[in-house]
């Protein structure tokens, strides 16, 4: 099982790590652990990457883990952050931690954080994904009751509006397909023309 969840992983991170332009600077919010931080930076060398997170031990291990790649890292509430000008925005499993409101103004601070060609990347349960969905609520509720995961659930979207809060955004948004499997995960992009 070990090795097929790490393909998977992996095979997940090329994916998102393909949606962003090869040369720049990408925030990535809600870094964790940082693989995507990383395979940002080893598939394509002009990339750097601020990688944000409020847990200070999360950052501490990303900073021991980095290496030499071109990754800045911040403590910090993605909620409150001034993005730099920047190529591309990563919010991946992270927007349903937010209040709607909240969700919205991060939004808009990441998409006037994109330079013309930018891209913000978010990856997020659908809500209109059926079964997949109670699945993903589920295991959010066991994850944050539990403490593993330490943040509260506040707001789902369907990936239809997450689209339509991109394109009122000023941003052309694209949907990526359905996840497979048990989650209800999916990816929605937005360029800047």
């Amino acid at each position: 099982m070990s090795g097929l969840y790490h393909r998977l992983r992996r095979r997940s991170l090329v994916a998102l790590e393909s949606c962003f332009p090869r040369e720049g600077l990408i925030v990535d919010l809600g870094c964790g652990s940082g693989a995507l931080a990383f395979a940002l930076c080893d598939a394509a060398p002009g990339r750097r990457v601020l990688a944000v997170d409020h847990e200070p031990a999360r950052i501490a291990a990303l900073e021991r883990a980095k290496g030499e790649r071109p990754i800045e890292t911040r403590v910090a509430d993605m909620g409150a952050i001034e993005m730099p000008p920047c190529i591309g925005v990563a919010l991946i499993d992270v927007l349903h931690y937010f209040r709607e409101h909240e969700q919205t103004a991060l939004l808009a601070r990441a998409a006037r954080a994109l330079e013309p060609g930018g891209v913000l990347v978010l990856r997020d349960p659908d809500a209109d994904a059926g079964l997949r969905f109670t699945w993903n609520r589920f295991h959010e509720h066991v994850a944050t009751t539990s403490g593993f995961t330490r943040a509260a659930v506040h707001h789902y979207r369907t990936a239809v509006a997450w689209a339509a809060q991109l394109e009122s955004l000023g941003l052309e948004p694209e949907l990526g397909e359905p996840a497979r499997g048990l989650y209800a995960d999916r990816v929605v992009r937005g360029r800047r023309p």
